[in-house]
């Protein structure tokens, strides 16, 4: 593997194992991201949940179709990672193509070319794993929510409110460092066409990843709606 490889895989794993920390903590910008954000606003769907009349029907609801979703994500995954692992087996003939892969990796020899093929299996495998977990964690959330207390009973809503906060932050975040994981693998696919689409694509799908978590619409709103809730 030449230097020029070696540079940008370097950099893809550096990259990889580096932004879901960065991400936990709202980087780069820790007051004013989903990341961040979305905590205080779950803290406040469990009080809610803990104190309407509606015996937890619509709460179990969005939790089961949130559930649902991880579910179909991570047989997705688990489609395609049957499927790539095949490549593994199979001896790569770019001589005879015309697209863009033999262009530019007409000269890979066997070896570098199934490296490729592992590295998106391992950004799928990543994915499988915290799609995996979220549904289990949901699935602990669901019923720590159905143990919790009734109105008419006795209990003190603030220390519920932060149990099942704990319970349910780990969940959804596994299931959204899963669906971030899609941007990985993407980036991972480019290596085919070379060390440098392969650094550009790492670049530009985390650049992308930053500014919907930070400057995307969606941002926006989820940070008005912390500061009302503030």
């Amino acid at each position: 593997m030449d230097t020029l490889n070696i540079a940008s895989i370097v950099f893809f794993i550096v990259v990889w194992i580096s932004i879901e920390p960065l991400m936990a903590l709202g980087w780069p910008r820790p007051n004013d991201s989903l990341s961040v954000d979305m905590v205080r606003v779950r803290s406040a769907w469990m009080c809610e949940t803990l104190t309407r009349d509606n015996n937890f029907i619509g709460d179990a609801a969005i939790l089961g179709h949130t559930i649902n979703s991880a579910s179909f994500f991570g047989s997705a995954n688990l489609i395609v990672i049957v499927g790539l692992s095949g490549a593994l087996f199979m001896e790569p003939n770019y001589g005879n193509g015309n697209g863009l892969i033999a262009m530019f990796a007409a000269k890979d020899p066997a070896w570098l070319f199934q490296t490729k093929v592992l590295l998106v299996i391992a950004t799928l495998l990543r994915g499988l794993s915290d799609f995996i977990w979220a549904v289990r964690q949901l699935n602990y959330c669901l019923a720590a929510i159905g143990a919790s207390p009734s109105r008419q009973e006795e209990r003190d809503i603030a220390a519920w409110t932060d149990a099942l906060t704990m319970v349910l932050n780990p969940a959804l975040r596994s299931f959204s460092v899963g669906v971030r994981s899609y941007y990985f693998t993407v980036a991972a696919a480019f290596w085919f066409l070379g060390p440098i689409p392969f650094v550009l694509a790492t670049v530009l799908g985390v650049g992308l990843l930053i500014w919907r978590q930070s400057w995307s619409d969606t941002a926006k709103g989820i940070m008005a709606i912390r500061k009302l809730l503030d």
